[in-house]
């Protein structure tokens, strides 16, 4: 099923104090400090990998918005929200990124990938595929099986899931 044809909304509430905003433009630079750290560029890009300049941001946005759905993932901290980092819905990929030290290990991955779960069998897709978590990346590793995606594909750096839906 196409993107396409289901408009994308703005923004999709997962709780009270957490939601998904969908990522327009203007507010790409939010991204920068993101992957800026070297920590999330290791989990999420690789090894030895450069910090982004907002031209390398700005492709990976366009590519990710034209394959699915991108979205800011937002807290509400002292009345007001703040992007904390970003994921995709896309059938062929579920790219998520806490970008905030923060906020790491406190479930919120969790409960955004199990919102776009419910929302892909909205958009009548049949299975999620993740094709790329690097061995070293247990968090990943953790939050994808933990909401039931299987092992497609394994090779000597990364693994491979996939999550009928």
């Amino acid at each position: 099923m196409s993107f396409k044809k289901i408009k994308q909304p703005k923004t999709i509430y997962i709780n009270d104090r957490l939601k998904l905003t969908k990522v327009t433009k203007d507010r790409y630079k939010l991204a920068l400090p993101w992957y800026s750290n070297p920590d999330i560029l290791y989990y999420s890009e690789g090894k030895d990998i450069a910090p982004y300049e907002i031209e390398k941001i700005t492709k990976m946005y366009d590519y990710l918005s034209s394959i699915g759905e991108l979205y800011f993932i937002e807290i509400l901290e002292n009345n007001s929200w703040k992007a904390i980092g970003d994921v995709t819905l896309s059938q062929e990929n579920l790219p998520i990124v806490i970008g905030d030290n923060d906020y790491f290990g406190k479930g919120i991955g969790k409960q955004v990938v199990s919102t776009l779960i419910n929302r892909a069998k909205i958009l009548g897709l049949t299975e999620l595929h993740i094709p790329l978590v690097y061995k070293y990346n247990i968090r990943s590793q953790k939050l994808f099986t933990s909401l039931g995606f299987t092992l497609l594909q394994e090779n000597d750096d990364y693994y491979s899931y996939v999550l009928t839906l």
